[in-house]
Formats: structure tokens, sequence, C-alpha cells
């Protein structure tokens, strides 16, 4: 089987397109520009191009990662982009056309003002959307499928935008996947980013690009000082760790074991915890994220759950109460 996540955390997005298109007008830091090949840009650079995903702010407004990369401009399947790039058609392995790495990994930004407020309000838009009508079969999933109470949904500000599972949307000038959409939204009104759950497809998670989550935590602001922490691989986990502790932890996620790299602008949020608990998904990048993450604090422990795959698998079949005092157990507390 092919590890999608792991071809993602392998391929540098600004290498594997620079080999399709040549040398970059323009390159710093984070991204380079080019003119967009997919609607044959004559004037200006509108193709941006950042480690790990690629976005046209022009007429054709496409955008991706690595994968999305070889299906548009290769004109390959989803299966035949990951095969390619799984048996070795990776170019970031030719070392000496990388740009030297910083040794001292820069604190991030939010995105620009300009994505922040397009972005807002589709968040908006789709939460008003999975409150009527059109979002019901999707409040439902939410629901029955994943076990969230109606507070953690309001509260995470989850969406919904309407349409087939393969289909993207342009909404406020941005490209989005339609989907369960979730916010990566601060309690200071910076949003980072927006994931979206699709209902079907090989790959079900995509990006409304031109986000910053890169390195960042999911809630990572609502951690709360002198509480343990928990650290999960994706949002839903986290959300239902939340709702089971019922106050007790603040969960976090990561989002993908490809962000396995906490930039150093969360860490003052781990100095107070008595405890983190690390919890990825049972495969090799999770395994590999997890080891990572763990290095960053003596206060890690890795942990595995009694049943199931994950967090979100163990509630919905052991239920609230049991995944409640599994929490209360890992955090020595007394009693549920």
């Amino acid at each position: 089987m092919i590890d999608v996540e792991r071809i993602k955390d392998r391929v540098d997005c600004r290498d594997l397109i620079e080999r399709d298109l040549g040398r970059p007008k323009y390159r710093n830091n984070t991204h380079s520009k080019y003119k967009c090949p997919l609607h044959n840009e004559e004037k200006g650079y509108s193709l941006a191009v950042y480690e790990d995903h690629w976005h046209c702010f022009g007429k054709c407004g496409r955008g991706g990662d690595a994968i999305s990369w070889l299906q548009e401009y290769h004109g390959l399947s989803f299966q035949e982009a990951c095969e390619r790039l799984s048996v070795g058609d990776l170019p970031q392995l030719d070392q000496a056309r990388r740009p030297p790495q910083p040794k001292v990994q820069p604190v991030s930004e939010p995105p620009s003002a300009e994505w922040q407020q397009a972005a807002r309000k589709v968040a908006y838009m789709a939460m008003n959307i999975l409150w009527g009508q059109e979002g019901k079969r999707a409040w439902e999933y939410l629901e029955k499928q994943r076990g969230l109470t109606e507070a953690t949904i309001v509260d995470a500000g989850l969406g919904y935008i309407p349409g087939e599972y393969h289909e993207w949307k342009t909404i406020e000038g941005l490209n989005v996947p339609c989907g369960i959409t979730i916010p990566w939204m601060t309690y200071s009104g910076a949003i980072w980013g927006i994931k979206v759950r699709r209902a079907a497809g090989q790959q079900r998670y995509h990006q409304v690009a031109g986000g910053n989550i890169k390195g960042s935590l999911y809630m990572g602001d609502a951690i709360k000082p002198g509480l343990p922490i928990m650290i999960t691989e994706g949002e839903f986990d986290a959300l239902i760790a939340q709702q089971a502790a019922e106050g007790r932890i603040s969960a976090v996620a990561i989002g993908s074991a490809s962000n396995k790299r906490i930039n150093p602008r969360w860490f003052p949020k781990f100095m107070t915890a008595p405890s983190i608990l690390i919890r990825m998904d049972d495969d090799q990048a999770g395994q590999g994220a997890a080891e990572q993450i763990a290095g960053l604090s003596q206060a890690s422990q890795l942990i595995q759950v009694p049943q199931g795959k994950d967090v979100n698998d163990f509630y919905l079949e052991a239920g609230h109460q049991a995944v409640h005092g599994w929490i209360n157990d890992l955090i020595g507390g007394n009693g549920v």
C-alpha cells in the first residue's frame, strides 16, 4: 500500500516544480514564483510554490500538493502520481540542488491579512451551511460516525461546503475543496488554515491553498497552563480527547505526520505541562512523528489506546466514559 503522507513528507514542491519549469523567476526561503503553465500565463508570475503546496493566484486558481502537481501538469491519475513519486522520482534526493537549510527553525507567522480575511469568510459560510438543511448529512456524520457533540462541533467552528467529493469551488477568490471544513482558527482571531475532509476518494484530506499550518498546532492557543497536554495526529482525535477529558487536559493535533516539526512559536505552551501525552497513527509515518515530537520535552510520553486504531476509534467502540476513564488514568486522576 502506498503511504501517501510519507510521499508528501519527502517531496519539496519547490524542487519538484523547478525540475519541470526550470529556474523560478523569484525564490526566497519560503516560496518560488513562475508564470503559470496551467493557464498559459503571459503577464505576471502567479504560480507560487511553497515547500508542501503550490497555488496559482491568477486566472486558473488551481493548487495542491506534489501529487496533484503531477496530476495537473503531467495528466497522471492519483495512483500513477503516487507510484511515480514512491519509486524514487523525488527531485529532492539531488542534494546539490537543494538550498542550504537554516540551523534554527524560524518562528512561523500566520498567512497574510488578505488571505485570512477571505478564509474567515469561507469558514463562516461553511459553518452556516453545516447548521442548515444542506449540511444535515454532514452534521449526522460528525455526530454518529465521529461521536462529536453539538457543543464540540460548534466550538470547533466545523463547517461544510456542499458538492461532489472530487469538486473544488472558488469562494472569496480561494480554491476550496468540497467537504467538511476544519478551520485552524485561534481565539485571537487569526486563521492559519482550513483543512477539508472529503466524503470519499483516496486522499480524504485537502487544504485550502495559501494557509500556513505546517508546524502549527490545531487548538494550540487553547492550551491551558498547568494542564497535561495530549498531542494527536488528526483533528478529530483531538476534538474527541478534549470532549471526553471534560477539562482535565488540553488536546491538540498536528494535522498530519508530515507536520512533525512543531514550530518554536508553540514551545512556550509546553513549559508548564506536567505531562505531554503523544498519540499518533499506527503506521511508519506516525511512529516517526511521535518519536520526533517526544524529543521536545522530558515530560513527553508515547501512549497507546486500549482498543481501536486511534482515539476517535476508541471513543466510538467503547464510549465516552471509557475514554474519560482512560485519560483520567493517564494523568493520574482519582476516579472519573
